[in-house]
């Protein structure tokens, strides 16, 4: 059954909502967690990667079959350029997720307080400035690692795909990418991700919104890339 699009952007905006709810406020546990647990508890990405990854399954287990859960824009733009999404929905899709992004880092904050979000920016991705060439460390971290993310997606939603568990491939993809990148780049692959936590930072800071073209670049170069290889791959497939 056709469903109306606005049925598959609210779907949209209740994903990345999930996403970026469950993620990032990991972040800012893990910034926090004296605060939180008993002195000496210890969390780190294996904690983050896993918040991420688990968001995620928890989405596209909600609402995949309404609007095929991207979650992304960087995934909307790659499958648009793979050839398995429509032009027309791209921006509507991409605003929806944007706004699911931005009410998530609200509800954080009315969770933890100012105080609180302000050590990690409400969960926002930042480069590692102790690396030699940071910003160039990041966006190849970024297009790396968001290519990953959506050579999965394309592969494990192939019409052709045998694969049982699909949407588990896409959560673990993403955390295992957070697990070996997030100390460079904070491992967004997801300008929505990204651009909630750093808008809503707004009321206390101005250092994620002034990092967050890298992580709008990033992420839609990473998608291009994905696109155009699985297309190169798909075309040398025997018939």
């Amino acid at each position: 059954m056709q469903r109306p699009l606005s049925s598959a952007l609210i779907a949209e905006a209740y994903g990345t909502f999930v996403l970026t709810l469950l993620g990032p406020t990991a972040i800012t546990i893990v910034a926090n967690y004296h605060n939180f647990f008993a002195a000496g508890a210890g969390l780190g990405l294996g904690f983050i990667g896993l918040a991420h990854g688990i968001g995620i399954l928890i989405g596209i287990a909600s609402v995949a079959q309404i609007s095929g859960a991207h979650f992304n824009p960087a995934v909307t733009v790659g499958l648009w350029a793979g050839g398995k999404f429509p032009k027309n929905k791209v921006f509507p899709y991409i605003g929806a997720q944007l706004i699911g992004a931005v009410i998530a880092a609200v509800v954080q904050l009315s969770m933890v307080g100012i105080d609180i979000a302000k050590s990690a920016d409400l969960g926002s991705t930042l480069p590692n400035l102790n690396l030699p060439i940071p910003v160039f460390a990041a966006l190849i971290a970024e297009i790396a690692g968001t290519m990953i993310l959506v050579m999965t997606v394309l592969g494990s939603t192939d019409s052709s795909s045998t694969l049982p568990w699909s949407s588990s491939a896409i959560g673990l993809s993403i955390a295992a990418v957070i697990w070996s990148l997030g100390a460079i780049s904070g491992a967004s692959l997801n300008p929505a991700r990204s651009f909630g936590p750093a808008i809503v930072s707004l009321l206390f800071s101005t250092t994620p919104i002034s990092w967050y073209p890298l992580y709008v670049v990033g992420p839609i170069l990473g998608g291009l890339v994905a696109a155009v290889l699985y297309r190169s791959m798909f075309r040398s497939r025997p018939a």
